[in-house]
């Protein structure tokens, strides 16, 4: 054999041996580096860490002045069909229950639209409750029913 064909084979092995030496690295363990179909895995201590960072409940805005002057579409859209509508001319009442409350928000009829003027809440007993907290349980109670 002559000494540029040993020397060509020698080179063409060492290719080789850096190609596969890389090939080795990659499927070994670096898990952003990727597996043997190419896809990336993810980090698991960044995963965990996202994790973390996320929030147990959602944010949900349950300020009931936020009802004020909302007109009776946007209301349905909001808290879905409430359990009773009262109709006591020109206002109607639209009753919503929750676990341990009851909430009430009353439409007066202005001119040519109907919107929201006044809410108040009461716990079972018909005694006074706050209106933020059972907002807050109808809201949920409505995030529950619709992601299920």
């Amino acid at each position: 054999m002559s000494h540029s064909r040993r020397h060509a084979g020698a080179r063409a092995a060492a290719i080789l041996m850096v190609v596969l030496m890389a090939a080795c690295e990659t499927a070994g363990g670096d898990p952003a580096a990727g597996d043997a179909e190419g896809t990336v895995q993810p980090d698991p201590a960044a995963t965990a860490t996202e994790q973390a960072a996320l929030p147990s409940e959602p944010e949900i805005d349950d300020d009931p002045d936020r009802l004020i002057g909302l007109e009776p579409g946007a209301v349905f859209a909001l808290l879905g069909q409430p359990e009773l509508i009262r109709h006591e001319s020109p206002a109607q009442v639209w009753q919503y229950r929750g676990s341990d409350c009851v909430f009430d928000i009353i439409l007066y009829q202005e001119a040519e639209r109907t919107r929201v003027t006044y809410v108040e809440a009461r716990d079972g007993n018909g005694g006074r409750s706050e209106p933020r907290l059972c907002l807050n349980q109808l809201l949920r109670a409505r995030l529950t029913d619709t992601s299920s």
